[in-house]
Formats: C-alpha cells, sequence, structure tokens
C-alpha cells in the first residue's frame, strides 16, 4: 500500500553587501524541494484508523502501545480506571510515561492478573515504565537506561529493552519522554540526533521500535527531520494520524493556539515495516467518563505487528 504524505520546509538565503556603500540584499526566501513521506514497505492491509476502548485485535500479532498517563495517579480512583482499561484493551505491551508515584503503579501491575509491570526511576519525578502479558511477552529482557547524565536532551533518560512475543517476532523497544513546550526546540532536535546515531550505530539491521511522549508533531521545522528524511531506514507509523484529522491525535486538549496537538510517536526501522498492520489513536475520552480529568490528558497510541514471514 502506497500512502504519500508532504513535507515543506523553508531556506532563508541570506546575501551580504559587498562594501559599506552598497545597500543590502533583501533576504529572498526560496521552497526548497517538498520531502514526500512516503509509507510504500506494507500491503494493502495496513490501516490508521481510530478505535475506542475494545479494538479488535488478532491473538497472533505483536500489540505495542505508547501511553503517557499524566502524572499517574491523577485521582485517587485512577489505579483502577487504568487497571479497568488495561483489561479492556487487552494489548500486548505497554510504554508508559509519566509514573508520578512508583507505590501506585505496583498497586496497578498487582491488580492486573497475568500482566507484568516495572518502572524507572529516570530523574524529574515523572518517570518510565512498561506494562506487559506475560502470556504474549515469552521474554522480557534485561532493561538499561540510555544516555546518562546528558539532561538537556533527555530531562527522563530513555529505556531500552529486547522483547520476544508469542509468534516469533523479536524487537529492541526504547521508551522516551522528551522535553516539552516551545522553546525546548533544539533540545528535542539534541535527542532526535542522538537517538538516530545510537541506533545507526548499534543496531543498523535489527528490529527496533522508539516510542513515547516525542513533546512535538510533525509540522514544517520539525525537531526530528532526520527521521523524517530518512524514509528509506525510519518509519513514523503515526504519521498518517498526523496526517489526518486532528479529532484523532494523540494530544486532544482546547483553548490554546497549539491545540489538539498529535505529539506521542511509535517510530520503526525498515526492518520492521512489511510487519505493520495496522496504527490506532485510541480515543478513551469517548468512552471512559471523566477520562481527561481522572486518567491522563493523552491517548494511547497503538500499532499491531504481524510474524517475520
Amino acid at each position: 500500500m502506497k500512502v504519500t504524505y508532504m513535507l515543506i520546509s523553508l531556506v532563508l538565503l541570506l546575501a551580504c553587501s559587498k562594501s559599506d556603500d552598497t545597500p543590502p540584499i533583501t533576504p529572498i526566501e526560496e521552497e526548497e524541494e517538498p520531502i514526500e513521506y512516503v509509507i510504500n514497505c506494507t500491503d494493502d492491509s495496513f490501516s490508521a484508523i481510530p478505535v475506542q476502548c475494545t479494538p479488535e485485535l488478532l491473538a497472533e500479532n505483536l500489540d505495542v502501545v505508547t501511553w503517557n498517563i499524566e502524572n499517574f495517579p491523577m485521582q485517587s480512583n485512577t489505579v483502577e480506571l487504568v487497571a479497568d482499561i488495561i483489561r479492556n484493551l487487552n494489548v500486548d505491551i505497554y510504554a508508559i510515561q509519566e509514573i508520578d508515584d512508583m507505590d501506585a503503579f505496583t498497586t496497578l501491575t498487582n491488580s492486573l492478573d497475568g500482566y507484568e509491570g516495572i518502572a524507572y526511576d529516570v530523574r524529574g519525578g515523572i518517570e518510565l515504565g512498561y506494562i506487559y502479558k506475560s502470556s504474549e511477552i515469552t521474554s522480557f529482557g534485561s532493561p538499561i537506561e540510555l544516555f546518562d547524565s546528558q539532561s538537556s536532551p533527555f530531562p527522563r533518560e530513555p529505556v531500552e529493552v529486547d522483547i520476544t512475543h508469542a509468534n516469533g517476532l523479536s524487537v529492541k523497544l526504547i521508551n522516551i519522554h522528551l522535553k516539552c513546550c516551545d522553546g525546548s526546540e533544539d533540545r528535542r532536535t539534541d535527542a532526535s540526533e542522538k537517538l538516530k546515531a545510537y541506533v545507526d550505530n548499534n543496531y543498523p539491521n535489527e528490529e527496533v521500535i522508539i516510542l513515547g511522549d516525542w513533546n512535538e508533531d510533525f509540522d514544517t521545522g520539525s525537531s526530528f527531520s532526520n527521521f523524517l528524511k530518512d524514509i528509506d531506514n525510519y518509519i513514523f507509523a503515526d504519521y498518517p494520524v498526523y496526517d489526518g484529522s486532528g479529532d484523532d491525535y494523540s494530544y486532544p486538549c482546547t483553548g490554546a493556539s497549539y491545540c489538539p496537538s498529535h505529539i506521542d510517536h511509535i517510530l520503526i526501522t525498515d526492518e520492521l515495516c512489511d510487519n505493520l498492520t495496522t496504527t490506532n489513536t485510541v480515543r478513551l475520552d469517548d468512552c471512559v467518563s471523566n477520562y481527561l480529568t481522572q486518567v491522563s490528558d493523552h491517548r494511547p497510541i497503538m500499532i499491531s505487528l504481524k510474524a517475520d514471514n
């Protein structure tokens, strides 16, 4: 299946005066050739559609979710609500961001029969973690924290882990939560460059997923243009969500100029592109009462991957 998207960036050409007597030349803006973003390695079954609380999942696929659960737990009933959501979604593995209370996270994972969970103190009080279904994730390796002592690009250290699914697919997950907000574009650009160099140098031919709260969309001038331009080696599986209706964005805020925003992403290496079957925004706020005030201000983003041929 061929899905085409266009990213436009501008280059500012500056001319300098030849002498003090020569009037300055007015800068001229010229457009670069458009970058054509094409996901063309999937087959005709690939789809990108929003789902609500009970997505139709195939048992033979690996289902992966990134989910920022906003200063978990937000309210006294948040643990119970998140547990109910995880049971209903029935997904194989979650990369979690913004765990504020480690004890509450332990209570959550202990309440989920058939699931295991682990969280990491990665600086800043809003931690990263994983929750996975032990019957489907047959191997969960020893996680490692990346980019220690590099707090400018990574205010929360990424957490990498190797997993194997029951269908035989083995992947490396790198869970990230980049610096938020306007004014931090340089820090996110630095993070993106370091992440790409890390994977390029260490896993040039392996199946890798970088997922989490990237805190920026794919607009012109994106901090992640290094990945966007390298479509032969990296694919943002959720790009169709960004290119579609804002109703399906991962951050359904209101009342600000940047609302809604699509800032949670799942990036896969090209070795996984022919495994990709679906990308979904899970619109929990459509079916969970008070989701945005009692669970999270972010929606989960999910992909499904079939086994290697």
